[in-house]
């Protein structure tokens, strides 16, 4: 059995899944776990029942639970974790936003001509290279906010990421990962006019098609909208894509909450 520290979200993981199946079903609890893509890097034994029931009753004990609350302990406890984990969402974005201000400065230094010392340090034979080479090649404007840019759309990205994986960590999110199946939904493309899934999603972030958090959010709410179109009300697939639906607005608004947050301390 190992005793290696849990991460928050495979503590938040370990809460949902209890609250699922209960406190006495540590087999069920243990595979939903291990089976979980987010936390495969861990060893096999590291999920196994006894791990999971010892973690979870230690977190239980830790845990100050309201008395006056009428929410299970499995829940209130849940809710920490989730704050807790959106919390190092947050750092994250604060990491992303130092590097990006560290990039800043040195723009404005560029501009300032306070680096120019720098560059005379170079010696005269790597003087005459770059000038050799600059004389050879057309004159070109380099735009100083070019790698200001980017290096701010790597940060995103990385922010993004981390939300991307708190959707994906939805109890429906595994409905919502792969692309749908036609076996498995008859006239489904010709229902849906554009359909998507998370994957092609997590996709179009890493390719660039996905700019902007606003540009993610319209995918995300046409994915599940897609399956409020295809499937009947009231049926069990449009119940799980509504909950999701009203879940991933408010994980998507915390997101937006962060990052305007974040950037008005940048000003």
């Amino acid at each position: 059995m190992s005793c290696k520290e849990w991460t928050v979200l495979e503590k938040l993981l370990l809460s949902q899944a209890v609250y699922k199946y209960g406190e006495q079903s540590w087999l069920q609890v243990s595979s939903v776990l291990k089976q979980n893509a987010l936390i495969q890097h861990r060893q096999s034994d590291f999920f196994d029942d006894k791990n999971c029931s010892l973690q979870y009753y230690g977190l239980i004990e830790k845990l100050e639970a309201e008395k006056d609350n009428p929410l299970p302990v499995v829940v209130q406890l849940a809710r920490h974790l989730y704050i807790q984990r959106i919390q190092e969402i947050k750092n994250a974005l604060v990491d992303g936003e130092q590097e990006l201000g560290q990039l800043v400065s040195e723009i404005d230094l560029i501009r300032k001509g306070e680096l120019d010392s720098q560059l005379l340090q170079m010696n005269a034979k790597e003087i005459e290279v770059c000038s050799t080479s600059i004389a050879d090649k057309p004159k070109e404007t380099i735009p100083l906010d070019s790698k200001l840019d980017n290096q701010r759309q790597k940060s995103w990205q990385k922010s993004v990421q981390i939300l991307w994986q708190e959707i994906a960590n939805h109890k429906s999110g595994p409905l919502f990962l792969n692309p749908i199946k036609k076996a498995k939904a008859p006239f489904y493309n010709k229902i849906v006019k554009k359909p998507l899934d998370l994957k092609i999603i997590k996709n179009r972030v890493r390719e660039g098609v996905i700019k902007s958090t606003v540009e993610f959010e319209r995918d995300i709410v046409l994915m599940l909208t897609n399956a409020l179109m295809y499937n009947k009300e009231g049926t069990e697939t449009y119940l799980l894509a509504l909950e999701m639906l009203e879940d991933v607005k408010d994980q998507i608004e915390l997101f937006k909450f962060a990052n305007s947050f974040l950037k008005r301390k940048m000003v």
